[in-house]
């Protein structure tokens, strides 16, 4: 069924399509012409869907692919790129505008997020996987950064992407050379959750969307933003959050005005910092 909400018609989408069944919203990259290629229609389009997305209870799980034989080729040069090397400020919000939808908005999406990547993922298209919450990818799927295959260096947010999910070595390997990887290297190195044959994928992918749909859609938002915010804490900082939390969940599961949320939310906030001296 196609997506729709008092704030969004799929209907509309060109660059995306956007589609509800049982809880699952897939979301299509829809540029198959060019690989899928991220351009500015297609962060406009991004941003204003996934901003909807997450104010919706009805979606569950959240799948993320693409249209025809590729996930996505990165950014489309044309459009966040001048040919002369200029960098103005028009450039730059398209860019700022790419980046919003990939390392920030698809992150903090409430619901769990699942990429299936078949074909080409390069440059850019990093950066998206990084933002999901699991990377399902076929084993012959192509990825590589390209920033040294044209005499560039990776786009800032492939970069760190690559640095947060793939290990040190492999990230500064591929990173350097360029080199094409497939995607059981994907998953050897972190940036995929687990590579399958390319005729399973699908049915492997939407088996697992599924089994997410049907789990408890305030603990699993609740997961993903203790795993969003405990990385930079201190071992006390991380057992005084996750315990308010935890008091915060089973008031909300009981239905209940959370009494807890204002002192979770003054601690992320700085005010308040209980059991940080670790």
């Amino acid at each position: 069924m196609q997506y729709s909400t008092t704030s969004i018609d799929a209907g509309a989408l060109r660059c995306v399509t956007a589609a509800l069944d049982g809880g699952i919203l897939t979301v299509t990259l829809n540029r198959p012409e060019l690989g899928n290629a991220i351009d500015a229609a297609m962060s406009r389009e991004m941003t204003a869907l996934l901003s909807a997305v997450a104010a919706d209870d009805a979606v569950r799980v959240v799948v993320l692919r693409g249209a025809g034989g590729s996930f996505c080729t990165g950014l489309d040069a044309p459009d966040f790129f001048d040919p002369d090397g200029r960098d103005t400020a028009e450039l730059r919000a398209l860019r700022d505008a790419a980046d919003e939808w990939r390392v920030r908005a698809l992150r903090r999406l409430p619901q769990p997020v699942v990429a299936m990547v078949q074909g080409a993922c390069r440059g850019g298209a990093l950066s998206i996987l990084e933002s999901c919450d699991i990377v399902h990818t076929a084993e012959d799927a192509r990825f590589s950064a390209v920033g040294p295959l044209e005499g560039a260096l990776p786009y800032g947010a492939t970069a760190k992407s690559a640095s947060e999910v793939m290990t040190p070595r492999a990230a500064g390997y591929f990173l350097l050379t360029g080199e094409e990887f497939d995607g059981a290297e994907a998953e050897r190195n972190g940036l995929a959750t687990r590579s399958l044959p390319a005729a399973e994928l699908e049915a492997a992918t939407y088996a697992l969307a599924g089994e997410l749909a049907a789990k408890d859609p305030i603990a699993l938002r609740f997961t993903k933003e203790t795993l969003r915010h405990v990385g930079a804490m201190s071992w006390d900082g991380v057992l005084s959050f996750t315990a308010a939390k935890f008091a915060e969940l089973k008031t909300l599961q009981a239905g209940q005005p959370s009494t807890r949320a204002a002192a979770v939310e003054s601690f992320l906030a700085g005010k308040s910092k209980p059991g940080l001296g670790g």
